[in-house]
């Protein structure tokens, strides 16, 4: 195969798109569907699992209580069930690849053309991530042999990257991750603590970069719906610390080669709305 066909794939792929959403949350959602128009895209809107409508009894089958760090707070576990409800959906549509948002982003006008032509869908790759964890200090290990397209590039993802507010997965994917259940981690570290997730360890996950989209964009006096996160103290906080403290440093070897060799290069992703591109290619006549 050439290597400028290496990463295509089917040209007009069916694409199901999901705005996780809680169904009170009428004022986010209001939002989002502009934001959403702006960029070109259309999104389905279901019920978000509600911590505190839903019944509890799925909360208890499908998460555990506690988890690697210690308690799994009960409105990241309805936040990961709620991602699972989405993956499912997808599952019984005949679409080839799904686009998940979360309801509080900033989304580059540009991102609906990447939906209309998949060209840069990297070959193997179970999930891309567009969206930048918005800290000062992070820089993610990427693979220096990324592709590009319309300007930013595609790369696979070889570090701990947090957020869960915009990423596309195949159907492998989604059903790999929903053979993990019962979750015991935000759905943010199953998808991209390559580390601590077995789901995300056994993975190929990309990430487009400078990155498409950013949390952050809720409606003026809009209301909080997560509830309120209790933090562990003492020897819970301390067991805590050990355990990601462990699992920043437990790389395979092979990844930390990369890092040696240079074939792989911490990046600082931002969010950038738009960028400069390159005019496309003419297009042949098809006579």
């Amino acid at each position: 195969m050439p290597a400028a066909q290496a990463h295509k794939i089917d040209a007009h792929p069916q694409v199901y798109c999901e705005m996780i959403n809680l169904h009170r949350a009428h004022d986010r959602r209001a939002h989002m569907k502009i934001e959403l128009a702006q960029a070109g895209i259309e999104a389905e809107f279901h019920p978000a699992f509600d911590f505190k409508q839903s019944p509890m009894e799925v909360l208890q089958q499908r998460t555990k209580a506690e988890g690697p760090w210690g308690p799994f707070h009960t409105p990241n576990r309805a936040v990961t069930i709620s991602h699972a409800l989405a993956w499912e959906r997808f599952l019984q549509t005949d679409a080839s690849h799904c686009l998940i948002f979360e309801d509080d982003i900033f989304i580059s006008p540009d991102l609906g053309e990447w939906m209309r032509d998949l060209s840069w869908w990297p070959e193997g790759a179970d999930i891309v991530k567009f969206e930048n964890w918005r800290s000062n200090k992070l820089k993610v290990l990427l693979d220096t042999k990324g592709s590009d397209f319309l300007g930013r590039k595609v790369s696979r993802m070889l570090s701990r990257h947090m957020g869960a507010a915009a990423y596309m997965l195949s159907r492998d994917a989604a059903k790999n991750l929903l053979r993990t259940e019962p979750f015991d981690m935000v759905v943010d570290h199953i998808l991209f603590n390559i580390n601590a997730s077995r789901a995300a360890g056994a993975m190929r996950i990309y990430q487009v970069h400078p990155a498409m989209v950013e949390q952050g964009n809720e409606p003026p006096n809009g209301t909080i719906y997560m509830g309120q996160r209790i933090r562990p103290t003492g020897l819970a906080l301390v067991r805590q610390k050990l355990k990601r403290g462990y699992y920043e440093l437990a790389y395979p070897l092979s990844t930390v080669w990369q890092a040696i060799t240079g074939s792989a290069k911490l990046v600082k992703v931002t969010f950038e709305p738009t960028v400069p591109t390159a005019p496309r290619p003419a297009q042949p006549d098809s006579e």
